[in-house]
């Protein structure tokens, strides 16, 4: 049995048509809520029952903080100053969480609802964050395929045994 370690499951977020990792991240965590709605019915004797109405979903995060908007930064990563940035201009973003041994992708759109750092004298600054999910969550199945852009994107067999793009 071969277990998954944290450090395979990236979180990228896609800035200019591009994923972009969220860079020197310790832990990032995915988290699925439903509320419930009370119900009962003559088959349950009087019994309550609950039945999943409106879910939601949030990504967490914490990372070293990283120079990634100003001169002499590292562009290809996100870190706290370009999530403050964007949290700001409250833009709809696709995100994704892809494996790198194993490589699952979760993906969906989302706004970063809280970013903060901590900086304590003497030590590495260190931020976090949450992304609150904007629709439905996917994870690509064998019939997803990643674009070279990252983008996932459907693969089926028409009639004639064709693979195409859906």
């Amino acid at each position: 049995m071969k277990f998954t370690n944290g450090e395979d499951r990236i979180l990228y977020i896609k800035l200019l048509g591009v994923f972009l990792p969220l860079g020197c991240l310790t832990d990032n965590s995915f988290s699925e809520t439903a509320e419930m709605i009370d119900t009962t019915t003559r088959e349950n004797n009087g019994w309550t029952s609950s039945r999943p109405s409106n879910q939601s979903y949030s990504i967490s995060f914490s990372g070293l903080q990283i120079n990634t908007t100003l001169a002499g930064g590292n562009f290809n990563v996100i870190s706290y100053d370009k999530l403050k940035e964007l949290k700001r201009d409250r833009q709809l973003l696709a995100w994704k969480i892809q494996g790198t041994d194993y490589p699952v992708v979760d993906y969906g759109n989302c706004y970063i609802t809280g970013v903060s750092e901590a900086n304590t004298v003497g030590e590495l600054i260190t931020f976090s964050g949450e992304l609150s999910g904007f629709g439905r969550p996917y994870m690509a199945s064998l019939q997803l395929v990643l674009l070279n852009n990252g983008d996932p994107t459907k693969i089926v067999q028409d009639g004639n045994n064709n693979l195409i793009r859906v």
